[in-house]
């Protein structure tokens, strides 16, 4: 054992990793434990730093990416291999292809790029990613390619010296954190992922290798204990929807530097080299790879669930021996292995080429959409069931764009509409495309803020810091269109207003209140706003929608292959979960000729929530509806819903008819 070793910092390795793995499982307690990554950082920091430092810096570029190319591509490489293996069988194509493609800049260290361009609103939720934790190992690879580089050209300017090196990478600090300051405020997504807004972290560690070792027992005794507070504070009290990192990651990476600050020994050092926290130390880097895929993995065959108590303890469990077996058969081996650092480079780009090639194939194949019977296979992937092609286009001077426009022609339609929302209304466009050539009603698509902020009522949006201010110029700029345009004689509202009553709902003055009671007031002052003896107002409810995932449960389980799952919704808590928004919004029918359609009334007939429609499953994920449906079930859903009745111009809003309720039943029965 080298006589550097410092088997404490081997047991800070351990909490970091357990902080992140019972984080991830949402172990109660944990929910700050993706701190555990900040603390990674700064120990790598620490460590890199002090071996290109050593014996006066005399290790060479070629050995150093040597060492690292050992330590890291081997057991990666094991892990990304098992994923791409386990996603033929548990991923749907879409999902699959996703997986190989994010294998790729993995593989190539680009990972944290990879996450930031592809994770968003209609994107895989990130948490059912196999490979998203390896996001932080390429801002550490990419804090690799650059570190040494600075080291060697400030040992060149002033050679021998300390203090310029120090100063160095206390100005890298400085300046890589105010840049996550930046970025936390202006785009919280960014400042995650780019390894400019973590470089202090790593900066952090880095200083302590210049720091002056704690001598006095009872300074090594307190510090040890204040770090150990300051993770635990960090772990118990942080939360994932706290803007981060910026001022709440320095905490836990103050933390971590006053744990690795060299020290006599103390009782915290002592507890951290202990053999329990020092042996899973020593695996922790298997450890971290191999438990999100097993969890994800997990979640993907469960239908999106999460484990149970039970299934949580059993996988954890099974992500420990992989990682022992990993590090025994992999990690061990190849590390100690004593071979040119030239042929090691060399080895590991032939290795990661071979498994780019693989990947990509599986990418440009577009997840083998074989895998999938027939009849699903318009559900291959997320992109297939959002694809509709927008009929038409209008341009609208008065809000300084095009968009897209459905139903009748808009040049001759004997009336003209607004859809106005979010992606709620956009998911609900083939259905008015399909009503509007009916009733002679031409649509266009206004997708921005629900209509509901923007004056009086706002969200807190902490991943869009400038979201009050969006909200409130668009809706400024409908209402003053349609003062100008008296030819739109509809205005249509429609967004996800239940799921928007669990959100961070506020009055613009800071009053509190029932959130759905300020959406209704958001509402309603709109209407009072736009409306006109000559124009209908209508709001669409939500959809209901099962919470879950559903879809890849459909296709797999149509397909024969791994899944323990159901399609069916969870009806009860539909009702008990949407009823309150319900009854808000059909308040407002009483005021200025506004018609509300209550899509539970057709959706689900019976207290039972359809799922199927013609034998179609008619969902894309947990909220939206699929936009490649067949023309023939989207017109039997927009008459399920009664949207025939409520935007007949010639009727007054009524109750779904008892045809509408009979094709419901049909619908239903022909599943």
């Amino acid at each position: 054992m080298k006589s550097d070793y410092r088997p404490d910092i081997d047991g800070l390795r351990a909490l970091a990793v357990a902080a992140v793995i019972l984080f991830h499982f949402e172990l109660p307690g944990f929910q700050g434990g993706f701190v555990g990554v900040d603390v990674f950082f700064v120990i790598s920091g620490y460590l890199i730093t002090r071996l290109l430092t050593a014996d006066g810096g005399r290790l060479s570029l070629l050995e150093f990416y040597g060492r690292r190319a050992r330590r890291i591509l081997p057991a990666m490489l094991v892990m990304i291999c098992f994923s791409l293996v386990a996603g033929w069988f548990l991923l749907l194509p879409g999902d699959y292809a996703g997986l190989a493609r994010s294998a790729v800049y993995s593989t190539l260290g680009l990972g944290n790029y990879y996450f930031l361009w592809n994770t968003g609103y209609f994107d895989r939720e990130a948490a059912l990613l196999p490979l998203l934790h390896l996001w932080s190992l390429g801002v550490e690879e990419q804090f690799y390619l650059v570190w040494p580089a600075l080291l060697l050209s400030c040992a060149r300017i002033a050679p021998g010296r300390q203090l310029p090196v120090a100063a160095l990478i206390a100005g890298v600090a400085l300046a890589s954190f105010s840049i996550g300051l930046y970025l936390v405020a202006v785009d919280p997504k960014e400042a995650f992922y780019l390894p400019f807004c973590r470089a202090w972290e790593l900066a952090l560690g880095a200083l302590l290798v210049f720091a002056p070792p704690i001598e006095r027992r009872v300074v090594a005794e307190t510090s040890g204990l204040i770090g150990l507070c300051l993770m635990g504070a960090s772990i118990v009290w942080l939360s994932p929807s706290q803007p981060f990192p910026g001022l709440g990651a320095l905490a836990p990476a103050l933390g971590a530097a006053l744990l690795i600050w060299p020290r006599r020994p103390s009782a915290v050092s002592t507890l951290l080299a202990s053999t329990p926290l020092r042996s899973t130390g020593k695996i922790s880097y298997s450890f971290y790879l191999w438990h999100w895929p097993i969890l994800v993995f997990f979640r993907h065959y469960a239908g999106t669930a999460m484990p149970t108590a039970m299934e949580t303890s059993i996988l954890i469990a099974a992500a420990w021996w992989a990682a022992y077996l990993s590090w025994l058969f992999v990690e061990e081996p190849i590390r100690h292995l004593r071979i040119p650092a030239s042929r090691t480079l060399v080895a590991g780009a032939v290795a990661a080429v071979i498994v780019c090639l693989s990947a990509n194939a599986i990418f440009e194949a577009g997840g083998f959409t074989g895998r999938v019977s027939k009849d699903v296979e318009a559900m291959r992937s997320l992109d297939a069931m959002w694809d509709w092609q927008c009929p038409q286009t209008v341009n609208v001077p008065e809000l300084g764009s095009s968009f897209c426009a459905f139903g009748a022609q808009w040049r001759n339609a004997a009336h003209h509409a607004i859809v106005w929302g979010d992606s709620h209304a956009e998911h609900l466009a083939p259905l008015f495309d399909a009503v509007g050539k009916r009733e002679d009603t031409a649509f266009f698509l206004y997708r921005a803020c629900p209509a509901a902020f923007g004056d009086g009522v706002h969200r807190d949006f902490p991943e869009q810091p400038n979201y009050q201010e969006i909200c409130a110029s668009s809706r400024k700029t409908v209402r003053s269109m349609l003062e100008q345009r008296e030819d739109i004689d509809l205005v249509v509202l429609s967004s996800a207003w239940t799921s928007l009553s669990y959100t961070d709902v506020v009055a613009d003055d800071g009053r509190q209140s029932d959130k759905v009671l300020l959406l209704r007031d958001g509402l309603r002052n709109l209407v009072r706003d736009i409306a006109s003896p000559r124009r209908r107002i209508g709001i669409i409810g939500q959809m209901p929608g099962p919470g879950l995932d559903l879809t890849s449960c459909a296709v797999m389980r149509a397909s024969g292959m791994l899944r323990r799952c159901s399609t069916e919704m969870d009806s009860a808590r539909i009702f008990r979960v949407w009823s309150p928004m319900v009854s808000a919004l059909r308040s407002l029918t009483r005021e200025h000729a506004v018609f509300f359609v209550d899509p539970l009334k057709g959706m689900c007939p019976d207290g039972h929530c359809a799922t199927y429609v013609n034998g179609e499953f008619i969902y894309r994920d947990a909220s939206h509806l699929r936009r490649n449906l067949k023309p023939s079930t989207e017109d039997t859903i927009a008459q399920m819903m009664g949207l025939y009745t409520a935007l007949d111009a010639n009727r007054e809003e009524a109750p779904l008819s008892a045809a509408n309720a009979d094709q419901s039943q049909a619908a239903l029965r022909s599943n």
